[in-house]
């Protein structure tokens, strides 16, 4: 007798789903569990880095985001339909591993199978919009609201993984009026000012409770003038630490950080370091979408509720009539009936 394959069906592919996401967060349970307990029992300080949680959690992601794909298809398209898009991702993935078109194995492994189940869960949505057309407005924008959600969730991890696997880091001394330039950026850096002065009350031996130096500076992209910015190196004696501000530039494509690591007054010059992260964006743009999909969540839920509400008040109001209708007939019955009895 051969086997049978369960069918591809809507609460095979969420129960898939439950147990992968279960599978999920057990792993990073443990792994935040781990530094605890073996504190308490051996007394020994245990910090796990992010490529602890990146490395275990990878394969566990990447399936739930091939479920979801399963999930947007299942009901709209053939089941050898559903089975060769999903196959479709994997096998795109394995190829751009072995020829590595982005030079990073998680971006290749990701790119193709965040992209498929984000025209996949366009496609969903689509179709809903076709064959609810009459639907109320508002169980439209549920069932539509919680695929925005699902697609914020896409853009989320792009751009988790876009951002953390190809940012750029590097720093550099640089002296006023001299051109900086940062190892692997498209950015240099001209310090243009370096100012010191006293701030606050007297403290001590100090004329000041702090001394701060800012430093202005010139952006420039690939040789030309980009922006000007401005960071403070802090020294605050009162509390007895040092502290910086930064400067954050968050352009459409990727976002520029640059922050003082260390300063020399007596030379002129400072250390600075310098950060891009591209497709940043892209993951601020999945939040903000997820948000809008709640919202449309909750105002379709209270508009649904309140139809129900009346309803049951149109319905009861519609009983309560029919019983005085009744009511007023039996006594005119038996009022008639008295009025003979009397004759």
């Amino acid at each position: 007798m051969k086997n049978k394959i369960p069918p591809l069906t809507t609460s095979n592919t969420m129960l898939a789903t439950v147990v992968t996401f279960l599978l999920l967060a057990t792993i990073v349970t443990v792994g935040m569990m781990t530094p605890l307990i073996i504190k308490i029992t051996s007394g020994i300080e245990l910090s796990l880095q992010p490529e602890y949680f990146n490395n275990r959690t990878a394969i566990p992601v990447a399936m739930l985001v091939l479920l979801l794909s399963a999930c947007m298809l299942t009901g709209y398209s053939d089941r050898k339909y559903v089975i060769a898009v999903v196959s479709t991702s994997i096998l795109i993935s394995i190829m751009f591993v072995v020829f590595s078109p982005f030079g990073n194995t998680a971006i290749d492994i990701s790119v193709p199978i965040l992209v498929i189940a984000l025209f996949a869960t366009l496609y969903r949505m689509m179709k809903i919009y076709a064959t609810n057309k009459n639907a109320a407005t508002s169980g439209k924008i549920r069932k539509l609201s919680a695929h925005v959600i699902h697609i914020g969730i896409i853009l989320i991890l792009i751009g988790v993984i876009l951002s953390s696997n190809m940012r750029i880091e590097s720093s550099a001394v640089l002296g006023t009026e001299e051109m900086g330039i940062f190892e692997g950026q498209n950015y240099q850096l001209k310090i243009s000012r370096m100012d010191s002065y006293y701030g606050g009350e007297a403290f001590r031996n100090y004329p000041a409770s702090s001394y701060t130096t800012e430093v202005d500076f010139d952006i420039y992209r690939n040789g030309e003038y980009f922006k000007s910015g401005q960071v403070k190196y802090i020294t605050d004696f009162k509390w007895a630490q040092t502290y910086t501000t930064t400067y954050i530039n968050r352009g459409l494509t990727e976002e520029l950080f640059i922050a003082p690591r260390a300063i020399d007054e007596s030379r002129g010059e400072i250390d600075l370091y310098m950060r891009t992260v591209p497709f940043i964006n892209t993951l601020w743009g999945g939040i903000y979408l997820m948000a809008i999909g709640i919202i449309g969540l909750l105002i379709s839920d209270r508009a649904s509720s309140d139809r129900t509400n009346n309803a049951i008040k149109g319905s009861r109001a519609g009983a309560e009539g029919r019983y005085d209708r009744m009511l007023e007939q039996e006594i005119e019955k038996r009022r008639t009936q008295r009025e003979k009895r009397k004759r």
